[in-house]
């Protein structure tokens, strides 16, 4: 049944509108917030991470790569909606093994001796798109043999029917979805899940990071069978490893947990702040490391890249945080398309100023693990409470950051983030040669002062900003007040409508009752709507007089 695009897409939409109905219902019955309407908010929110949760895993395909992503996306949803998604993981019950290597038959119009010697009977791995088999070449070589799944094409393609349907109600009947950049949400969706379909994409994926990493000591890609590849089939070479974050593993072969943290961090910073293809999928399933020590990276199949325009901005950003020029980095967000239209620069340099200088008091010397969260949560309410959004370009990038930041202090807990971005920024100096850098980078050269004083972390910043803002206490009823009375005269007008299909229905039925019933609710409801349509016009243009924004 789930595999059929009717019920799917069923299922996705009716979702979705229960829970904007839930939220409409709980704004409406609740006009004044006390703790325990805070507390009633956050369990109803709970109550829809779940239920999504569970029909993420009942349907699969889409969905779970779609929580995933919306996990690490706190500018789009509430603290109490994440927490639930947080641990979603792309893992379900594998197809039948005569399917998958009906598959691979027919991909490789052969039959499957022609090209191995053996391949397991089981998946060793399952995910939401393909499965992974161990398998042996006739050489002698052993390869992970990575299959689409059944009609996973089709099921994602449906999926982003839904998907496209739920961001058009939510455009249109919703006032975060008139804030959003919904449309470049969803081609940036639809670009890089779209691109993990096609196998013989990720193999020119995994290419090119062997190209880009390939003197980098002590890190390995896995060799690529491209004669044996095809849109739905990836051989690669077997690497025996486990995931980076195997502590247990660590310990057993006397790896030294700081200096691979090191490397790890060496490889995102490379990524995430150079221009380039990045892994937009780091997890530790897909990062791991063998017995001798080596970093192995696999699975390019979710790969965003990063223009040099930006990459340079986001450095010049890091360094005005490193030289306290906070005008510098304001400067940064609003070219990275970072701060909204109607936002206060001025305001916002002090906020930031304000609390940044607030943890330079005791110096670098007293910085420990524990201050650094402490920083790291203060900057997300922070951002929170400022006009800052995410652009949809950086989405997958802040998804990126914030698996890569988790993965770092699990294989470290004792991370020194400052140690380790000395000869990152000493780096950038020596590149850097624009004019208007000049006189901060000798300023920098010569103190190299706290480069490191100031443990920011562009991670955070690009995985906490939330949409809808509100800056104002005296302004946010009147916006909610707005955007209900929008939503009460549609569901007007779609009464109307409705009733007046089915009094045309009646004629044809020549059923009288029902003429009359549908006709007396249809005149009802479009005299209503009108006349709420003219009261709310009235309302919205005293208050434009007063400049305020909707």
């Amino acid at each position: 049944m789930k595999n059929y695009s009717f019920y799917r897409i069923t299922v996705i939409v009716h979702m979705f509108i229960k829970f904007i109905f839930q939220l409409y219902i709980f704004n409406k019955r609740n006009n004044h917030w006390d703790a325990a309407t805070y507390k009633r908010w956050e369990h109803l929110l709970r109550k829809q991470a779940a239920e999504y949760r569970e029909k993420a895993i009942l349907l699969e395909g889409l969905m779970i790569k779609v929580g995933q992503f919306l996990s690490t996306r706190a500018d789009l949803l509430p603290e109490a909606f994440l927490s639930e998604l947080a641990d979603l993981i792309d893992q379900v019950p594998p197809v039948s093994p005569e399917i998958s290597k009906e598959i691979l038959k027919r991909e490789w119009g052969r039959d499957l001796e022609d090209y191995l010697h053996d391949i397991g009977d089981k998946p060793i791995a399952s995910a939401s798109i393909g499965e992974v088999y161990k398998g042996t070449l006739h050489n002698g070589q052993e390869v992970a043999i990575k299959i689409q799944r059944h009609q996973i094409d089709n099921i994602i393609h449906t999926d982003f029917k839904a998907l496209r349907i739920v961001l058009w109600i939510t455009r249109k009947f919703t006032s975060f979805g008139k804030q959003a950049d919904t449309r470049a949400l969803y081609k940036e969706m639809v670009t890089t899940i779209g691109n993990e379909l096609n196998y013989y994409k990720e193999l020119k994926n995994g290419q090119y990071f062997q190209n880009r990493f390939h003197d980098r000591e002590k890190f390995y890609i896995p060799q690529f069978y491209e004669e044996y590849s095809t849109k739905r089939v990836l051989v690669m070479e077997w690497i025996d490893a486990e995931k980076v974050t195997n502590i247990s593993f660590l310990r057993k072969n006397q790896i030294d947990r700081s200096e691979l943290a090191n490397r790890v961090f060496h490889f995102f910073v490379d990524q995430l702040l150079e221009h380039g293809k990045y892994h937009a999928d780091p997890h530790p399933g897909n990062l791991l490391v063998t017995e001798d020590g080596t970093l192995i990276a696999i699975d390019f199949g979710m790969v965003g890249e990063l223009n040099r325009e930006d990459s340079t901005k986001l450095r010049k950003m890091i360094q005005g945080f490193v030289l306290e020029d906070y005008q510098l980095v304001v400067k940064q967000l609003e070219k990275l398309r970072f701060l909204l239209p109607h936002a206060d620069k001025h305001k916002l340099q002090n906020v930031i100023k304000y609390s940044a200088e607030a943890y330079l008091q005791d110096g670098v010397e007293k910085l420990d693990q524990q201050l650094v969260e402490r920083i790291f949560s203060d900057l997300k309410e922070l951002v929170q409470e400022q006009p800052i959004q995410l652009p949809a370009e950086f989405a997958f990038l802040g998804r990126a950051a914030s698996i890569g930041l988790g993965v770092l202090t699990i294989i470290d807990p004792n991370i020194d983030f400052i140690e380790l971005s000395k000869p990152v920024v000493k780096s950038w100096l020596e590149k850097t040669e624009e004019h208007e850098d000049n006189i901060e980078i000798q300023v920098l050269k010569d103190s190299i002062k706290p480069l490191l004083s100031v443990p920011r972390n562009v991670n955070q910043w690009l995985e906490a900003p939330k949409q809808q803002r509100r800056f104002e206490e005296r302004r946010e009823w009147q916006r909610f007040d707005h955007q209900r009375s929008l939503i009460t005269i549609k569901m007007f007008y779609m009464m109307f409508f409705l009733a007046l299909t089915f009094f045309f229905i009646s004629l044809i039925l020549l059923n009288k009752l029902l003429m009359l019933i549908s006709g007396m609710i249809a005149l009802t409801s479009f005299t209503t709507a009108l006349t709420m349509s003219y009261k709310h016009k009235r309302w919205v243009n005293k208050y434009r007089r007063k400049d305020v924004p909707f």
